[in-house]
């Protein structure tokens, strides 16, 4: 058995995690382990920029009117690693022409 820390969501032996940005341990064999690890679930996200120089959006801007605000989210977004898979829902059935008219 081995500890890994897990960072990313993912569903192991049945239980959904997901995790904060610091990980949760879990207790594995050896065998999923190297799979998690393979995956890149046990490796961290990247780091946070550094938070003593503060991003031009958040600068103050003389005379700018509050509409023009911008928002900037400082935490990057977190993937989710499951696949994604475009489902055609259309149909099938050829279109019936509704643009002449009946006698």
């Amino acid at each position: 058995m081995k500890t890994i820390r897990l960072y990313h969501p993912h569903t192991h032996e049945g239980i959904a995690y997901d995790p904060p940005p610091e990980g949760i341990e879990l207790i594995v064999n050896d065998a999923d382990a190297a799979v998690l690890e393979a995956w890149g679930l046990t490796t961290p996200p990247p780091a946070l920029a550094d938070a003593t120089t503060a991003p031009a959006a958040d600068a103050p801007v003389a005379d700018a009117p509050l509409t023009d605000a911008v928002v900037v989210d400082a935490t990057p977004p977190r993937h989710d690693r499951r696949a994604r898979v475009a489902v055609d829902l259309s149909s099938t059935e050829p279109a019936v022409d509704t643009t002449t008219r009946s006698a």
